[in-house]
């Protein structure tokens, strides 16, 4: 499987803290960019934890209901609701028609960078995160290029906007690491079939036509000009509104390792 940049950037930012500290670092919770903590230990003992951020970058987002006219926060979110958020919905809400009501893919809001910093930061701190590291560079990392800093002090290094989005993107064909659920649903329709990849595409090939072309529920079929062969699609299941926040780094750069060393005892 091909490597996405943020996917070489949190491998190869896990490497250089190896390196650079006599402690270990790893990524424990895999590939996810909804969780790119990277862990510090001293032997069995957790000493902090780092967020890992190859920029630009989405630094969370807050999933949203419509109920009578207004928004609300959604309990698909993954994170829970605090203080900013309802601030940030009772900005929503107070021009809800024109969020509501507007085609538009992506707005941008205007809201204060104190309050979208802090609710990242209360956002990271829930997952015990105490540390960023960041760059513009996904490999051949040098400590010149990373910007390594306590989390209280993101808001000197990085801009920060939000933006509301109303719209679903849209069924995308299948990436490779969804593989494997969509034949474990394609099993119990059927056994006989073959699937290729062809111009960072999958296609399936079927002994006969199906009429339901749903697979599962996250999964569906599209036609093709060849009898019994069809594209392997995932069907975008986001249908709710929400708010995203993106952070990008700033010019100014520091890799704050005697900060580091200070903090956890090194």
């Amino acid at each position: 499987m091909v490597l996405q940049k943020w996917e070489i950037f949190q491998d190869e930012a896990t490497s250089f803290l190896n390196n650079h500290f006599n402690i270990n670092f790893a990524m424990e919770n895999g590939y996810d960019s909804t969780t790119s903590e990277i862990t510090a230990r001293n032997k069995t003992k957790v000493l902090t934890t780092i967020e890992a951020k190859f920029c630009p970058a989405q630094a969370g987002q807050i999933v949203l209901s419509v109920d009578n006219n207004k928004f609300t926060f959604c309990d698909k979110s993954k994170n829970t609701p605090n203080s900013y958020s309802s601030t940030i919905i009772k900005y929503l809400n107070s021009n809800f028609s024109s969020f509501q009501g507007n085609n538009s893919a992506l707005i941008t809001l205007d809201i204060s960078e104190n309050i979208l910093f802090n609710w990242v930061k209360t956002i990271y701190k829930q997952k015990n995160v105490d540390w960023i590291i960041a760059s513009n560079k996904f490999n051949n990392l040098k400590e010149d290029d990373l910007l390594f800093v306590p989390l209280e002090e993101m808001a000197n290094y990085f801009d920060i906007s939000i933006v509301f989005r109303r719209k679903k993107n849209g069924n995308i064909h299948i990436p490779s690491k969804d593989l494997i659920p969509f034949k474990e649903e394609l099993d119990l329709i059927s056994k006989d079939y073959k699937i290729k990849k062809t111009n960072k595409k999958y296609l399936l090939t079927l002994d006969k036509k199906i009429s339901n072309f749903n697979i599962g529920e996250k999964y569906l079929l599209s036609m093709t000009n060849t009898n019994c062969q069809y594209y392997i699609k995932k069907k975008d299941i986001n249908t709710n509104p929400n708010v995203m926040f993106k952070i990008s780094l700033k010019d100014k750069i520091e890799f704050k390792s005697s900060t580091f060393k200070q903090k956890i005892n090194l």
